[in-house]
């Protein structure tokens, strides 16, 4: 958990810095994006996010990811993230940006043949590499596209497999830039 505290008052402390180097406002003069995915809304994922800019070239945002699969068993997977980006080119929301994301992820599994069931609460880190559009008139709808991967560290309380559960992340995201 130290490590977990650790990375995250360092990438808070490096967007900060970004952020008073780069104090402009954002070049579209939009501040804060409200976003869902869709598409993973058709797979029983369900997933938001708000990002709100900090300077012209650094965000900062919270998103939360929830999936209630049933595949044999009942299954449960819900993980909120603080996240943050970086945008090289000066234009927060729009063109690439990459950043991390640290936060907390909950999974727990039941079988309905057997009495096995467990559940945990643990942190979780990721990386991300995206690309964003600020589209209309008045650059206020949002298209984000991207791709990273993601960590939880899961541990001995309640699942027979100990370790750091990886995965590969991917969205397809669409909102409301004000």
């Amino acid at each position: 958990m130290r490590t977990c505290t650790y990375l995250m008052s360092a990438l808070v402390l490096t967007v900060l810095g970004i952020g008073a180097a780069d104090a402009q406002a954002p070049t579209s003069g939009k501040t804060s994006v409200l976003s869902i995915q869709p598409i993973s809304t058709m797979l029983t994922v369900y997933s938001g996010e708000f990002e709100l800019a900090m300077s012209r070239s650094a965000t900062i945002g919270i998103g939360a990811t929830h999936l209630g699969a049933e595949l044999g068993e009942d299954f449960t997977y819900t993980s909120g993230d603080v996240k943050l980006r970086y945008y090289p080119e000066g234009r927060a929301f729009q063109g690439f940006s990459f950043g991390a994301s640290v936060g907390m992820s909950r999974v727990a599994a039941s079988s309905q043949n057997t009495q096995d069931s467990g559940s945990e609460t643990k942190p979780s880190i990721g990386v991300m590499l995206d690309y964003g559009w600020l589209l209309g008139a008045q650059e206020s709808f949002y298209v984000g596209l991207g791709a990273g991967a993601k960590a939880v560290f899961v541990g001995h309380d309640d699942f027979d497999a100990p370790g750091t559960f990886r995965y590969p992340t991917a969205r397809l995201s669409v909102g409301w830039a004000f």
